[in-house]
């Protein structure tokens, strides 16, 4: 039997239940898991390419701050006609002291390699899928390059014909040479591996 007299478990519930209302939320994007090939499918270019630096600017109407990144492409996986450099805009950056990040947003700076997901757009590129879209180029160990993606900050939704919407955090994912990589995507999009 429970002495607490009945007032103090209401008020302790009562407590607990404003104390979760005002809790600062998550910071996380919700986003739908693509596969591999889903992203190999949406996107125009794979491209692996380095950062040669970030600039940072309001949008035309002055409503949203963004980030152009200029990318030197290295090698094309996926796509033609590409040029050897790719101006990506996404979401967020830092503008006379004010900064804006949208979680689930991959930061790139410059010196930066990576393999990156791309959809076309007039005069830029976008990422396909957020951070999902962008595999960072670790430095080599043993002479071998692995790759890594950062999914911090994105929360998965798996949508079910009858169910309720259910989300999850990214599942970790094994270790992955650049070569596998390349010879996944170029598979998935019917070119030579």
């Amino acid at each position: 039997m429970n002495t607490t007299p009945r007032w103090r478990r209401l008020g302790a519930t009562l407590g607990l239940g404003l104390a979760l209302s005002f809790a600062a939320p998550a910071q996380a994007t919700v986003a739908v898991q693509l596969s591999r090939a889903e992203l190999v499918a949406q996107s125009d270019l794979v491209v692996r390419a380095t950062v040669v630096g970030v600039t940072s600017r309001w949008n035309e109407d002055h409503s949203q701050i963004i980030s152009l990144t200029t990318l030197r492409v290295g090698e094309v996986v996926k796509g033609a006609n590409v040029e050897p450099e790719l101006v990506l805009r996404q979401f967020g950056g830092e503008v006379d002291g004010l900064v804006s990040r949208i979680a689930g947003n991959p930061v790139l700076a410059p010196g930066q390699e990576a393999v990156l997901f791309l959809r076309r757009g007039p005069g830029v590129v976008y990422l396909t899928g957020l951070a999902q879209a962008v595999y960072y180029v670790d430095p080599p160990v043993g002479g071998v390059a692995v790759v890594h993606r950062d999914l911090a900050g994105i929360t998965f939704a798996r949508l079910t014909s009858g169910a309720p919407m259910r989300l999850y955090e990214a599942p970790a994912e094994p270790v992955e040479t650049l070569q596998h990589l390349r010879v996944d995507v170029r598979a998935l999009a019917g070119g030579t591996p």
